[in-house]
């Protein structure tokens, strides 16, 4: 996609080195709303006193303990950006609201976004009023460098929680074999499976058994089973 988007003009890929690409100003453009796109643009009304956007004020999203978050943009891109990680509910012309769910994040993880990384977006995208208010925590309580977290703790600990609880499980593709006829039976398949290096789960109690491969297994039934019917067993 690199060269279409080095077409539209939104990356630059130099001539003489095609693994590298740079993001141009319109990219930056259209990751941004309109009045912080206007800042960026306005150089003669941030020369003047109180005139242009601080670093601070581009900021548009607002996150409650609830993990309610209004993000205050008309942007297309932000609001899908948005929609990766959270339960849209509510849009207005320059305003979406809607929640941060263990669906939702567990959906964007799915997409190979991490928790890290939907952190670090919001903090890089917080509202003003949140940067205001976690830097007069901050001098109130004299923390100095050891600055409390833009964001609601609590978002941030659940969001890892949940990208958390989502790597305990893992999927395994594989077969299960049971209704063994008796215990040697059971007891020589499963010796088997682990000697050729397919077994992954087992129970003795219920005379089963979980391998990623069946071919070798039910091979080594056949056989067995024929060498029953010759008298060999």
């Amino acid at each position: 996609m690199l060269e279409d988007l080095n077409d539209f003009g939104i990356v630059y890929k130099p001539p003489t080195d095609g693994s590298r690409f740079y993001p141009t100003r319109l990219a930056t453009t259209l990751t941004s709303d309109a009045n912080t796109a206007a800042a960026s643009l306005s150089t003669t009304n941030s020369a003047l006193p109180g005139g242009g956007q601080s670093a601070d004020q581009r900021g548009f999203i607002v996150i409650e303990t609830n993990y309610r978050i209004y993000a205050y943009t008309s942007s297309p891109l932000q609001i899908s950006i948005l929609n990766l990680f959270m339960k849209l509910s509510t849009r207005y012309p320059n305003m979406v609201s809607g929640r941060l769910t263990k669906e939702s994040i567990q959906r964007a993880i799915a997409l190979g976004i991490t928790s890290q990384q939907i952190i670090t977006y919001l903090t890089a995208h917080a509202h003003p009023v949140m940067v205001d208010r976690s830097r007069s925590t901050n001098a109130a309580a004299g923390l100095g460098q050891n600055q409390m977290p833009v964001l609601p703790p609590t978002v941030v600990d659940q969001v890892r929680l949940w990208q958390i609880e989502n790597d305990r499980m893992k999927a395994t593709a594989g077969f299960l074999f049971n209704n063994f006829r008796d215990k040697p039976e059971y007891d020589e398949c499963i010796t088997y499976a682990e000697t050729i290096g397919v077994l992954t789960w087992r129970s003795d109690a219920k005379r089963c058994f979980f391998v990623t491969q069946y071919e070798q297994i039910a091979k080594y039934l056949r056989n067995r089973k024929q060498r029953a019917a010759d008298g060999a067993i």
